[in-house]
């Protein structure tokens, strides 16, 4: 049915890998870090957290890309976990103000769906979209809340695929948005 492979397009378009990439040409373009901290910035937000899913999916075979199976997603969230405490540390001490921001908010974020995926699966591509809308209206640039238009398209596909009820992408949206509070802290 085409609405089925729409929504699997959307899934895919709007993900964790393809947001971070966004996140990370923004506040590389925003804050102008000289070449070796851009570098860091991608490995520390992009590359490290999604390498563990895309290990788990493509070289183990143990499942998607989306990490579906919820006992599956604990593990995978660490080094996500630990790369965002270091650039948020390290961006803070350079005077990456931003980049820092966006670090302490995903690291929050993360924490919160770790501590959620527990016991619950919770739409990590929720939390994932709205986080970067809510931190960068907070942080100044409003012209991102046209980017909410996202969410229900969003929230809808990740129902229709069957990847998540209405309760945990609901769930997932307000982690986002809440965790971008966590930059009231620097």
């Amino acid at each position: 049915m085409l609405s089925d492979k729409a929504a699997h397009v959307i899934s895919a378009v709007i993900s964790f890998p393809v947001i971070s990439l966004v996140e990370f040409t923004a506040l590389t373009i925003l804050e102008n870090p000289p070449l070796p901290y851009a570098l860091l910035f991608l490995i520390l937000h992009v590359v490290t957290p999604f390498t563990p899913p895309l290990i788990y999916s493509k070289v183990l075979k143990r499942g998607d890309i989306f990490v579906s199976k919820r006992e599956d997603r604990i593990p995978l969230f660490m080094p996500g976990l630990l790369a965002y405490l270091v650039a948020a540390i390290f961006f803070k001490w350079k005077n990456y103000i931003l980049i820092a921001g966006l670090e302490l908010v995903s690291f929050t974020s993360t924490l919160i769906l770790f501590i959620i995926s527990f016991k619950w699966k919770i739409s990590i591509h929720m939390a994932s979209l709205t986080l970067p809308i809510s931190y960068f209206t907070l942080v100044g640039y409003p012209q991102t809340l046209i980017f909410s238009l996202l969410v229900p398209l969003l929230a809808w596909a990740r129902v229709k695929v069957k990847a998540h009820t209405p309760s945990q992408v609901l769930a997932g949206s307000i982690v986002g948005v809440l965790a971008s509070l966590a930059f009231l802290l620097i």
